[in-house]
């Protein structure tokens, strides 16, 4: 097998996997903003707490586009 084939495998591998993770990373920014602007959701938990998990649903979700776009949005070289 030649080394241009395994890189074209790998590839097509690896593209649903860039679906998904651009889908989970979409997720989790969605999540992080819909929590923050809805005031409503969690009434029990103090402002502070709920403040602290949104920003820390915010920051993976970012985190976790940039691993994907890392991993898979790069061209091959």
């Amino acid at each position: 097998m030649s080394s241009d084939e395994r890189i074209r495998n790998r590839r097509s591998f690896r593209s649903p996997m860039f679906y998904i993770g651009l889908a989970m990373t979409f997720f989790y920014i969605i999540l992080g903003i819909w929590l923050l602007l809805d005031q409503s959701f969690l009434p029990g938990v103090p402002r502070e707490f709920r403040t602290v998990f949104n920003a820390m649903v915010l920051i993976y979700g970012v985190f976790r586009g940039w691993r994907v776009w890392a991993d898979y949005g790069k061209p091959a070289e």
